[in-house]
């Protein structure tokens, strides 16, 4: 295996950044080709992408599957071009698969490649992808929030959401159709099937205040399947927790790449 921290020099970011790449180069069946797959994991608000490293088994489970990892920082952005802030979402979609390409030989091709992140990166993986169904062919959400305009809604009870969201939207918090979930998946719906990224959520059953996340998800899911997209959803006992976010990466995994593994994975931790 091979784990690179890299600190790029970013143009939209104006600034260096964090990237972390998990590299399976000594995976049994890989020789001498590349991952067999690719999957960029997105982190919450607050943090940073080694929380994935630190608090999940995230490099372990892309060890078992001949996985690429690509986990980078997004700050508290949501992952969009801020209004007052840094362009994390050019950086993310434009500016550093380009400089990747330079540097490393990695699986790009769309059908190699899907996106999942947990609460903010729940919503910024699928905001992408929805954004860019060319790219990817899979995003997944572990307790995101994906109601954008519900949590915009309650600005006025919860000072904390114009805190928030002031940055990223402006102060009018104003929500593009490109930046909320349930307009680019009505977008996404009139794609062919095959044109259309596979969309997977989790949502724990106790995740619910201060923001509602779990209605937040009912709500989505709704739409979704209103839609007919190509969706599946998952919920059990759980809350905004890294124990519900470690597992949902192991049911995204085997969904995306490795039909089975989640079942191989559950017996291991019934054993212990």
């Amino acid at each position: 295996m091979a784990f690179f921290t890299m600190k790029l020099k970013s143009s939209a970011l104006q600034s260096t950044t964090t990237v972390r790449l998990y590299l399976p180069c000594d995976h049994k069946t890989l020789g001498n080709q590349p991952p067999k797959g690719m999957l960029t994991l997105l982190h919450g608000y607050t943090n940073d992408g080694d929380d994935w490293v630190n608090y999940s088994a995230a490099l372990r489970y892309a060890a078992d599957n001949g996985l690429a990892l690509l986990i980078p920082d997004g700050c508290n952005s949501f992952f969009h071009d801020m209004a007052a802030g840094q362009g994390y979402y050019s950086w993310l979609t434009e500016e550093l698969p380009s400089l990747l390409k330079q540097m490393v030989l990695l699986p790009w091709e769309r059908e190699k490649n899907a996106i999942c992140g947990l609460s903010m990166g729940g919503y910024g993986a699928l905001m992408v992808a929805l954004n860019h169904p060319e790219r990817y062919f899979a995003c997944g959400s572990f307790s995101g929030a994906l109601n954008l305009r519900l949590m915009l809604g309650a600005a006025k009870a919860i000072p904390e959401v114009s805190a928030v969201f002031s940055p990223i939207l402006g102060q009018e918090l104003l929500l593009t159709e490109n930046r909320d979930l349930f307009q680019l998946a009505t977008s996404i719906s009139q794609l062919p099937k095959e044109q259309q990224p596979d969309i997977f959520c989790t949502v724990g059953k106790q995740d619910i205040e201060p923001y509602q996340i779990y209605y937040q998800n009912q709500t989505f899911q709704q739409h979704a399947k209103h839609l007919g997209l190509k969706f599946s959803y998952m919920e059990w006992d759980g809350g905004h927790e890294w124990s519900f976010w470690d597992k949902s990466l192991v049911y995204a995994i085997d969904k995306f790449f490795a039909p089975g593994y989640a079942n191989t994975k559950l017996k291991e931790w019934a054993a212990k």
